[in-house]
Formats: structure tokens, sequence, C-alpha cells
């Protein structure tokens, strides 16, 4: 049954473009870890600081974030999030590697995870219209396990990956992975 909602092409779409969307925001906040250590090596506050700035979106605009994407489009609200992710995660090795201040990185780190508050339900809200009612409850947990599989295998991974390459190519793949999974939800 798993395999037939597989072949769902909307469904696979979302499906894919999830993975590749947790497994960059994985590497993003192995990224950012390893920033922390360039900018000021071996201070626990700053990573507990810019640690800080990906959680609290999720409580001041998580609760909100579902009213207005009921009201939205679903689709579009999505790959609308993941291309300004995207867009805003590329200002960190573009520009903001090279200033010494702390603040900027914060302020990106912040509004990237509230624009990613939108994009959770938005994401969970559209399965039922992707899928049929006998499909649904295995699109939802397919969603599921493999979103905290991705994110478990994404930490392993993106420590690896961010030192072999540094955590300037670390928000580059980041940013891709947004791109890539925005461009498959823009194909639903």
């Amino acid at each position: 049954k798993i395999t037939g909602v597989l072949r769902n092409r909307n469904f696979f779409f979302l499906w894919l473009g999830q993975i590749i969307s947790q497994l960059g925001d994985r590497l993003g906040q192995m990224a950012l870890i390893g920033f922390v250590y360039l900018k000021a090596p071996g201070s626990a506050i700053e990573i507990a600081k810019i640690l800080s700035f990906t959680i609290i979106p999720v409580f001041l605009i998580g609760p909100l974030a579902g009213v207005y994407v009921d009201r939205w489009d679903r689709r579009r609200t999505m790959y609308a999030c993941d291309l300004s992710r995207a867009a805003l995660v590329l200002t960190i090795p573009l520009f903001l590697f090279y200033t010494k201040y702390m603040s900027p990185i914060y302020l990106i780190i912040f509004v990237v995870f509230c624009i990613g508050r939108f994009f959770v339900p938005a994401k969970l809200s559209i399965i039922p219209e992707l899928v049929d009612k006998k499909d649904l409850l295995i699109a939802n947990s397919l969603v599921h396990i493999t979103g905290m599989i991705a994110a478990i295998l994404g930490f392993g991974i993106s420590g690896v990956l961010v030192e072999w390459w540094g955590a300037k190519s670390g928000f580059y793949l980041d940013a891709l992975s947004f791109l890539v999974s925005g461009a498959l939800i823009f194909l639903i």
C-alpha cells in the first residue's frame, strides 16, 4: 500500500521535497554551529543564542501560523516559504560571513524559522487534498516517519559534510535543498 501512495505523483513530490527539506534543515543547523565556532570559538553562549533563535519561532509564530495557512493556498504557501528561506539562507555565506556582528545572523535565522512555521501546517493540511481518503493514514504515517528518519540521519550526515566542506558550503547546500523542495512543490 505504501507503493500505491508513492505512485501518486503529487504526493510523491510533496514527500520527496519534505525529505530533502528536512535534510537541508539539519545541514543548516550544523552550518550554524560551524559558523558560530568560526566566529566565537568555544563560546557555548553564542551557540545557545543562535539555537534559541531557531526555537523561539515555534512558540511565537507556531500557534498563529495555522490560522493564516487555513486561509491561504497551501501549495503556494509552501513553495513561497521554501523560496524565501532559500534566499535568506543564501545571504549568510554571500554577505554575512564577512561581518563581525552576529545580530544580522540572529535576525536572518529568526525570520527563516518563522517562515518555516507556516510551511509545516500547510504541508500537513495539503495531504488530504493530494491522496484518497482510504490512503490518508498511510500518507500521514509515511510523511511523519520518513521526516523523523531524515531529521535523525540529517544530523549525522550534516555534521560530516560541514566538517569536510565547511560551514559556508553547508549554507549553500541548505539553500539548494529549499530550492529543490520548492520546485517539487511547485510541480504539484
